[in-house]
């Protein structure tokens, strides 16, 4: 009994713990970099990068063994008043080919195995190619999560405005409530009319209904982060506060690394167009059968293997062209870098000083909503003498409500300035 005590705890611990989970900025930012069928590809894509570097090593190191088979017939025309006649005699008179290109005929199958000599810098060239391209993809991805975790954390941050909201227009309404029950005995004993009853219910209403619109768009926001985040839809209680914290400069931002890397593979392009320019030298060997007549042609089993050397001479410039394009490429990618350095110091300092402009307001706002609390417990105990109307309550609450609403606008607008500097600054 005592250990199914223990096991039902243990079981009940781990559901709050996920039901927990499920409620943070942090759960959804794992969920949607797990879900995310983009970056299921890039893994995979990554896996076929490293494929490729199987298959270059194949086509230029490995021995390439291939079986042909051919059998050719050269028939003569009018020979010897035959219309068709397939002879290694043929008359003076007869239409055909040389017999000396053809003899009549080929009967030809041969294994062949070749293999590329001295051509490790192509191969090397062709492997810092891939690696390029790899780097690429590795580097798309990386963009794509922080993409992913800008996107979820906007998201978070509006839906939890919604719940903040909600709970405002919760306890608004709470007091609404035992205030329409003072002033239900205050009109009982002649001390308010009964339109002020009517009038601050009238309100109470009106706030319902708010509420409930408010209820609505916070549900439709929050399967709007299950759905990015590529996660079934679960029931929460809370969401948790938004906690994350302005990101520290990284040693090299993002676009100093995709830079980096846009210029190697202009590199590594050149480089493999320039391969074909390399001087080849290529191993081949056959053996099989390689006859001309069919007498004897089981005598004509036998082998050959030879060097072949392929070396280019003239193109029409093609290499000089090539070179110079790469060159002005290289020179376009160095005013985008640049460019990119100013608008990112620009932005970083715009976001920094909107944040110390709201941060500033904030404290200020503050101060005017304690005030302004002061005063709405003061009209509380003066409503409950009758002393003022309901309309001047109902000003003041409407006055505190606005600029609680303006507070919880201001605090949104801080952490999505928090989130859009740790978008760039990076």
């Amino acid at each position: 009994m005592k250990q199914l005590l223990i096991l039902v705890f243990v079981f009940l611990s781990s559901s709050f713990v996920v039901a927990q989970e499920n409620a943070t900025l942090d759960y959804f930012v794992i969920k949607a970099k797990e879900n995310a069928p983009i970056l299921r590809e890039s893994v995979n894509l990554l896996k076929i990068g490293e494929l490729q570097n199987s298959i270059i090593l194949a086509q230029n190191k490995a021995f390439q063994v291939n079986a042909t088979s051919e059998v050719l017939v050269a028939p003569y025309f009018n020979n010897n008043g035959k219309i068709i006649d397939v002879t290694t005699t043929p008359s003076a008179n007869a239409f055909g080919y040389d017999l000396g290109i053809t003899n009549g005929g080929l009967y030809s199958a041969q294994i062949n195995v070749t293999k590329n000599l001295f051509n490790q810098a192509i191969t090397d060239n062709l492997l810092f190619q891939n690696k390029i391209q790899n780097n690429t993809i590795a580097l798309s991805s990386e963009e794509i999560q922080h993409n992913i975790i800008k996107n979820i954390t906007d998201a978070y941050i509006l839906t939890y405005q919604l719940q903040l909201q909600e709970d405002f227009t919760k306890e608004i309404l709470k007091d609404l409530e035992k205030r329409l029950q003072v002033v239900e005995l205050l009109v009982k004993r002649a001390v308010l009319m009964e339109s002020d009853y009517l009038l601050l219910q009238l309100d109470i209403e009106g706030k319902k209904l708010e509420l409930q619109q408010i209820q609505n768009n916070l549900e439709a926001a929050i399967i709007q982060l299950y759905s990015l985040s590529g996660t079934p839809i679960e029931t929460i209680e809370k969401l948790e506060a938004p906690n994350f914290n302005s990101a520290l400069t990284p040693l090299q931002f993002f676009y100093e690394k995709k830079f980096e890397n846009d210029s190697l593979q202009i590199v590594a392009n050149q480089k493999v167009f320039e391969n074909q320019y390399k001087p080849q030298v290529t191993a081949y060997a056959n053996t099989g059968l390689n006859a001309v007549e069919i007498p004897n042609i089981y005598r004509r089993f036998g082998a050959s293997a030879g060097l072949r050397l392929t070396i280019p001479i003239y193109d029409g410039k093609q290499r000089k062209y090539n070179a110079q394009q790469s060159l002005l490429k290289a020179e376009s990618l160095a005013f985008y870098r640049e460019n990119a350095k100013i608008q990112l110091d620009n932005n970083l300092k715009s976001i920094e000083q909107q944040i110390q402009a709201l941060n500033n307001n904030m404290m200020l706002l503050d101060k005017q909503l304690k005030k302004q609390q002061n005063v709405l417990e003061i009209y509380k105990g003066k409503l409950v003498q009758g002393q003022i109307s309901i309309v001047d309550y109902l000003n003041v609450i409407q006055n505190y409500k606005l600029n609680s609403y303006t507070k919880l606008q201001m605090q949104t607008n801080y952490w999505l300035l928090q989130s859009q500097y740790n978008y760039i600054n990076w």
